[in-house]
């Protein structure tokens, strides 16, 4: 069943794969219990319809062992992200870098000459610039780390186990600046920062949340603009991660902002969070819905696609209304596809088309 949620109405009904006839013969058949089936089917929860989710990596996986590279542990893929203005899908192969796909996954080629291993622990830690899509960050988790501008990777120095997820200074015509969270620190939630694009890396005095399902937020905003959060509100920082004040008591469950045409995008169980004073003031926007991927956005502001734990929801009006359009991945033999930390989503607005990975399974696409 397909809903829309729009402020101030609660959910409307616009679509229903609920088969009317075969209700109305049970109704029939049954009596006072198919009246009961159909007012369950028709007004209440309602499972979604299964999603065609295809898989696209195997092929590349299987050639690749076939030559005789073996992926390291826990094999698959982890990692997706897509150029909104092409419809170019990126994998992260775990330990074998990142190979893109310019034909909706049917064949791929490696574009990180080699410089990028490892895995994707979140679905945080490959981004893309959304305003240039052809620039991606990877931070690696057991691995190499780097940027990418589409022609050639700025390795990053690696940090033992390096990174959980990382935000950079995408409004920078040359990107430098950069913060990070750090995999498994003691005491846990170690932050770094460097403005050498990962040459040097100085470590910070605060500490994110080391609980999986809590909120923990990082993000580089300029040159030396930061925010965190660790479930206390948005902290903002204007010397570098030196002092921070609290500028909002909100709660965001994205892990690192989105940057597009001079704003910046937070979600949280509520929905959007927007700033467009690099990070003194947030305020909401659109209606509510729960946000822990995200936003991807399509040819503009207006369209965007954000993941949460309810599936995958769309709006054409800068989060207005919301539809949802699919549900979560099912998990696999690998880790979870939920978004709050292993899973890992990416939608093509050009193809219209949502993708999915998590460590140890394959990417999938979902062509909506």
């Amino acid at each position: 069943m397909r809903r829309e949620t729009r402020r101030g109405r609660g959910l409307r009904i616009i679509k229903s794969p609920v088969n009317h006839l075969s209700y109305l013969h049970r109704i029939r058949s049954n009596g006072l219990l198919g009246i009961v089936c159909l007012a369950l089917g028709l007004f209440g929860p309602q499972a979604w319809a299964a999603d065609n989710w295809i898989d696209v990596s195997s092929a590349l996986i299987g050639r690749l062992t076939n030559n005789g590279t073996k992926p390291p542990w826990p094999g698959g893929c982890s990692g997706v992200v897509v150029n909104r203005l092409n419809g170019d899908v990126t994998i992260k192969v775990v330990g074998l870098g990142l190979w893109r796909s310019s034909d909706k996954g049917a064949n791929w080629h490696r574009k990180d000459n080699e410089a990028i291993s490892g895995r994707d622990e979140t679905g945080w830690t490959t981004t893309v610039d959304a305003n240039h899509p052809t620039r991606i960050a990877s931070f690696s988790l057991d691995g190499s780390s780097g940027l990418f501008d589409d022609v050639a990777w700025k390795a990053f120095t690696t940090l033992g186990r390096n990174w959980d997820f990382g935000s950079v200074d995408w409004s920078a015509s040359v990107p430098k600046t950069i913060i990070a969270a750090k995999h498994e620190t003691e005491p846990p939630g170690e932050v770094y920062v460097t403005q050498d694009c990962g040459t040097t890396w100085r470590r910070l005095s605060i500490h994110l949340s080391d609980k999986r399902d809590r909120p923990s937020m990082v993000g580089a905003l300029d040159s030396t603009t930061f925010i965190y959060s660790k479930g206390d509100g948005i902290q903002l920082s204007k010397d570098f991660g030196d002092t921070w004040t609290t500028v909002s008591q909100e709660n965001p469950q994205t892990r690192v902002p989105v940057f597009l045409s001079g704003t910046h995008y937070l979600g949280d169980a509520n929905g959007l969070l927007v700033s467009r004073d690099k990070g003194a003031t947030w305020k909401r926007q659109g209606s509510s819905v729960d946000i822990w991927l995200g936003p991807f956005f399509g040819p503009s502001e207006s369209e965007m696609v954000v993941v949460g734990n309810n599936g995958a929801f769309k709006t054409g009006n800068a989060g207005d209304t919301w539809t949802k359009i699919a549900d979560l991945r099912p998990n696999g033999p690998g880790f979870s596809f939920k978004p709050n930390w292993f899973g890992c989503y990416a939608w093509d607005p050009v193809n219209n088309i949502l993708y999915a990975s998590a460590m140890g399974n394959p990417v999938y696409k979902l062509e909506l």
